[in-house]
């Protein structure tokens, strides 16, 4: 999702968007195709996007995904002031997509936990900022600057990341308000208190299905 503002003229075909730009130094046209495109600009206007419609199209397919195996990934972009945060966590009032994730992700595990089916949630919180990894949820709060490495199967991770156990959202809202204390932050000519980091919050899904006539366990995880 974003929001191009000033003197762009915005041409929507199809699926695809047009970008013209009629200054000067006019360069070519350039085309982005998109999935959705969400106008969250006047509440009473009638194609205004509300939090829930963003998060049925965008995050409740991941957390389907992810029950069914699946490693899944959602990312906001845009310049300060653009809506990342209130896009990702919201307000009390109005809820962003993590805390609705994460909602409808503790009411499948009531729903499908059983003898034979048990499920751990795990979750990690870091920032990056200067080419450096920091971990928000070390108990130390020392700010060391962790390694990232390479798993010859699982891929890219992050060497002495803390992985914190947690049963509902509000442990999971916690441990982001814990977190959020220790990120960088900058004001600028749009928010006072500008986060300077790129932040990385990631959910890890451990789904054991146990067969008691035979004991075998097998585990699935994915994040």
């Amino acid at each position: 999702m974003t929001l191009l503002t000033l003197d762009i003229c915005r041409l929507i075909i199809l699926n695809e968007t047009l970008i013209r730009h009629d200054g000067a130094a006019r360069k070519s046209a350039k085309t982005f195709a998109f999935d959705y495109c969400f106008w969250s600009m006047l509440e009473n206007d009638p194609k205004f996007a509300s939090q829930e419609l963003v998060f049925n199209c965008l995050g409740r397919e991941i957390l389907e995904r992810a029950f069914e195996g699946y490693n899944g990934c959602i990312f906001a972009y845009g310049q300060t002031g653009s809506g990342k945060s209130y896009t990702m966590m919201g307000t009390p009032e109005q809820k962003g997509i993590i805390p609705r994730l994460c909602d409808a992700l503790f009411e499948n595990i009531v729903q499908i936990t059983n003898s034979s089916h048990s499920i751990k949630i795990e979750v990690s919180y870091m920032e990056i900022y200067n080419e450096k990894v920091h971990d928000l949820l070390d108990p130390k709060g020392s700010k060391q600057n962790l390694k990232v490495r390479e798993h010859n199967i699982l891929g890219p991770y992050v060497d002495g990341l803390s992985m914190c156990v947690v049963s509902s959202f509000e442990d999971i809202d916690n441990l982001m308000s814990e977190g959020n204390k220790s990120r960088t932050v900058a004001a600028t000519n749009m928010n006072s208190e500008s986060s300077r980091s790129h932040a990385v919050f990631n959910i890890v899904v451990t789904q054991t299905l146990t067969d008691h006539a035979s004991g075998v366990s097998n585990f699935i995880s994915v994040q």
